[in-house]
């Protein structure tokens, strides 16, 4: 090689190296500044997560629409826009960038498209920052002030995984067995319940028919979210995935020793699903929990509370349990100044009830009292005492009005197929029902609405209490 090529080579190696050396120094710089706001409150991270159904994409699409648009949005409930301190924000990347944006022209594009249709449902981890940007007054003097809000948004179905990390295989199978002894989940499947209950932990199994009983509890889990509405499903990610974890749960596991169980074959029944099992959690569970919740700030929960309250008494209890082990699975309590940087906790845990505009006005109020008394019931033991816990009753996308015809109050829309609806809703009784009172829901789900036709032309998209829902995420922020 002549000098000449040797002096290119040496200046080119000399710019990749500035060039790297420039990179880090950003990356340096943007740690630093994301240390700084949340140092001084000036960067909340807020996590959104739903139950199967409860529409999670649509609204985060309405939250960022809102405050986007504060001279379109209607949000009296929320003071800075009430006041006109909002001034409106601005979508930015996550700076976590391993992390996938958050498809907001895609979803908003679905809701103002002809015909109008609802965004895709949430399959994967998504972020993304909205820069907040608000007017204050200090000293006689107007001056603008900026909040980061970071979302980072993940299927439930994940949610429900996260209980495995307390658990080891043998502890999950006893704890599915008695899920499985209800007559929910059993009369859904009773083929396969019988397969199951033939299984020694002992035997050796050929692979073939051990997979396929992963296929037929892979389908079972499906069955059990469709038909009929049950949340606390494991493993989620085989809701969402045809991925090949192979295991589930063993109902025929004794009350053997975790000694006894280890001197099983290696190529035994409950030794293959246990190795598969914890290859699930360590490799699948574990590390979303410590990239994703070390960040979190605060909770969203979305839940689809009248699709459930309609499916009867076994899903809404089986959505009670689903409360109680995301209650066991977050890390709470207020934040000090340096765990604010290095080590945050969800200090607020919020529950929505969605898809409001499904019943009528009156209702919404017991609709709210009703997630309130599941919640109460759940988080009541002393472990969760001083986590500030809210619900609240929204629709993220109205697609409703109501109308009096011939004396009767009823809701009028387009349903999923354009057909224009007009309907009533059972009552939403504030209370449970007792014994024989569930007769009072059965066969009366409100009908599914598609978006309203002309977001685009109106310039807004109609909800009902995102500005309520605003106040208990960032109400003590801004």
């Amino acid at each position: 090689m002549s000098s000449d090529q040797d002096g290119r080579a040496g200046r080119s190696r000399l710019r990749g190296l500035k060039k790297q050396l420039r990179q880090l120094g950003k990356e340096a710089l943007d740690k630093s500044h994301w240390a700084a706001e949340r140092l001084l409150d000036k960067r909340l991270c807020i996590g959104i997560t739903g139950l199967s159904g409860a529409g999670k994409s649509t609204l985060i699409t309405s939250l960022i629409y809102q405050l986007s648009n504060p001279d379109r949005a209607q949000l009296p409930g929320f003071a800075p826009a009430l006041n006109g301190r909002l001034l409106g924000a601005e979508l930015h990347p996550a700076m976590d960038a391993g992390l996938p944006l958050f498809e907001y022209e895609c979803c908003l594009g679905a809701l103002t498209a002809t015909p109008p249709r609802w965004p895709d449902s949430t399959r994967d981890l998504s972020a993304l920052e909205l820069h907040l940007h608000l007017q204050g007054r200090r000293l006689g003097r107007n001056y603008r002030q900026r909040l980061i809000l970071e979302f980072r948004d993940y299927p439930g179905e994940w949610l429900m995984d996260l209980p495995l990390l307390r658990m080891d295989f043998a502890t999950w199978c006893r704890h599915q067995r008695d899920l499985l002894n209800g007559q929910a989940r059993r009369k859904l499947a009773p083929e396969l319940m019988a397969r199951l209950e033939q299984l020694d932990p002992a035997d050796r199994l050929d692979p073939g028919e051990l997979d396929s009983l992963w296929q037929n509890y892979r389908q079972f889990l499906r069955d059990c979210r469709g038909s009929a509405r049950l949340s606390y499903l494991q493993p989620g990610r085989a809701l969402l995935d045809n991925e090949e974890y192979g295991f589930f749960p063993l109902p025929t596991l004794g009350h053997q020793t975790a000694a006894e169980l280890s001197e099983l074959p290696e190529d035994s029944v409950y030794r293959v699903l246990e190795a598969r099992y914890r290859d699930y959690v360590e490799q699948s569970v574990a590390p979303f929990v410590e990239s994703h919740f070390r960040h979190l700030d605060r909770q969203l929960v979305l839940v689809d509370l009248i699709g459930t309250l309609f499916a009867g008494e076994e899903a809404l209890e089986d959505m009670r349990l689903a409360f109680g082990h995301i209650a066991d699975t977050f890390r709470y309590g207020n934040s000090g100044l340096l765990r604010k940087l290095w080590r945050p906790r969800i200090d607020r845990l919020v529950f929505a009830a969605t898809k409001v505009d499904q019943v009528l006005a009156a209702d919404h109020d017991a609709l709210r009292q009703l997630l309130g008394q599941q919640l109460q019931q759940v988080f009541s033991g002393a472990r969760h005492r001083g986590l500030p816990l809210y619900c609240e009753a929204i629709a993220a996308v109205r697609c409703s009005t109501e109308q009096v015809r011939n004396g009767r109050r009823l809701l009028v829309g387009h349903g999923m197929d354009g057909d224009y609806l007009g309907f009533e809703n059972a009552e939403i009784l504030a209370h449970l029902p007792q014994e024989n009172g569930w007769k009072h829901y059965r066969g009366g789900l409100p009908p599914q609405l598609r978006p309203p036709v002309g977001i685009a032309r109106e310039g807004y998209l109609p909800h009902i209490r995102i500005d309520a829902l605003l106040n208990l995420l960032l109400g003590d922020k801004v």
